[in-house]
């Protein structure tokens, strides 16, 4: 997309070996090739001898954070999803103000706050709570976004799970999995996090399931995260491997909609490339009598939401928002379907610029209540 090869996941590779290699501070190109890197994992998927471009990617950005400042934009943000007051209050912030209408006045201010103020939603009900049952044969991951701004979707999930058969428990002590911050550097915050949750689900057997792509990518991926960690190691791998996205553990359910809706399943790269699972929440749309799923040009290519790559790099992410929306303006649906709150956030305001009134809902929402599609609720 950037026409450079110093972009391309080998030029990248190239700049992080020279980067290791000197202990001096990188250069500022060096810097800005590898920080525009969206570590959407898809060259993954790509590639026929199966390198682990986002290990290599978040470890050098650790290098990279060691040797100079990271930005203070990003360091508030990071800061803030890993502490749940702060968060409650960010979330009810940001919910209040879109409801009022300031977060569609600020959208028109020019530069970066204008584009962070136009992927600013109202939240999905009341935040979501974590209430434990012991000896249930499911846990769920609640997150930290996703508990607080997607309340709806986070009970929808439950629900799913119970129909399902299954007795399930929302651990308390569990916070943030850390994805973003291994995405922006910060590698000791984010194995912190990680040895938190670990501990967190110990005590159990039961799977782990996630409704959010790039919480579940980083969470199956502890087992890396922390390998080098004697005392954890082992906790760590063995926790990875009972994690499963949502769409990986319930069945396909009856179900009818009163009317035909048509919907378009938008690929998270962390579900699609990062977990490679694909099949599984077509297969789960498909089982709902009335829906037509619609195909849309290079699906799995991303949004441009990527974490906080949007707010730190806006005009790219702006870039690949509007070629996406372009793509599901073409298949003329519904709905939007997707599996991670980045890319519901990132394509539902460029619908709404675009002046489009198809919904963007999450999977299990959708699964949950496919005809909320077109009532209009919030």
């Amino acid at each position: 997309m950037l026409g450079d090869e110093a972009d391309s996941p080998r030029g990248r590779i190239q700049l992080i070996r020279t980067v290791i290699a000197t202990p001096a501070a990188p250069s500022e190109t060096t810097v800005g090739h590898l920080e525009a890197c969206l570590v959407c994992r898809a060259c993954e998927t790509a590639c026929p001898s199966g390198v682990p471009f986002g290990r290599i990617m978040e470890g050098a950005r650790e290098v990279l954070r060691e040797r100079e400042d990271g930005g203070a934009l990003a360091r508030a943000a990071l800061d803030t999803v890993a502490r749940p007051r702060r968060l409650a209050i960010a979330a009810r912030l940001a919910d209040v103000g879109a409801r009022l209408g300031l977060a569609r006045l600020a959208a028109r201010l020019p530069g970066r706050l204008g584009w962070a103020a136009s992927l600013a939603a109202p939240s999905e009900g009341a935040p979501f709570r974590a209430v434990d049952h012991p000896g249930a044969d499911v846990n769920v991951f609640a997150g930290c976004i996703m508990r607080e701004a997607f309340g709806e979707t986070e009970r929808a999930t439950v629900r799913l799970l119970e129909r399902d058969g299954h007795l399930v428990s929302v651990p308390e002590e569990q916070t943030c999995c850390g994805a973003l911050h291994a995405h922006a550097g910060d590698g000791e915050r984010a194995r912190q996090l990680a040895r938190y949750n670990v501990d967190a689900f110990s005590g159990s057997e039961a799977k782990v399931v996630v409704n959010a792509a790039g919480c579940g990518a980083h969470l199956k991926d502890y087992g890396h995260i922390l390998a080098d960690d004697p005392l954890w190691a082992g906790r760590a791998k063995a926790f990875a491997a009972r994690v499963r996205d949502v769409s990986e553990v319930v069945k396909p359910l009856p179900a009818r909609t009163r009317r035909p809706i048509r919907v378009v399943y938008q690929d998270a790269c962390h579900l699609a490339h990062g977990q490679r699972v694909r099949a599984e929440p077509r297969a789960l749309l498909r089982a709902i009598d009335g829906v037509t799923l619609v195909d849309i040009e290079d699906a799995e290519r991303c949004c441009g939401s990527a974490g906080i790559y949007n707010l730190t790099h806006p005009e790219i992410s702006r870039e690949l928002q509007q070629d996406k929306v372009r793509k599901i303006l073409d298949a003329s649906c519904d709905v939007v379907v997707s599996a991670n709150p980045g890319c519901m956030l990132q394509i539902a305001a460029g619908l709404r610029s675009a002046g489009s009134s198809a919904r963007v809902m999450h999977l299990a929402r959708f699964l949950d209540d496919p005809d909320l599609a077109v009532a209009g609720d919030p």
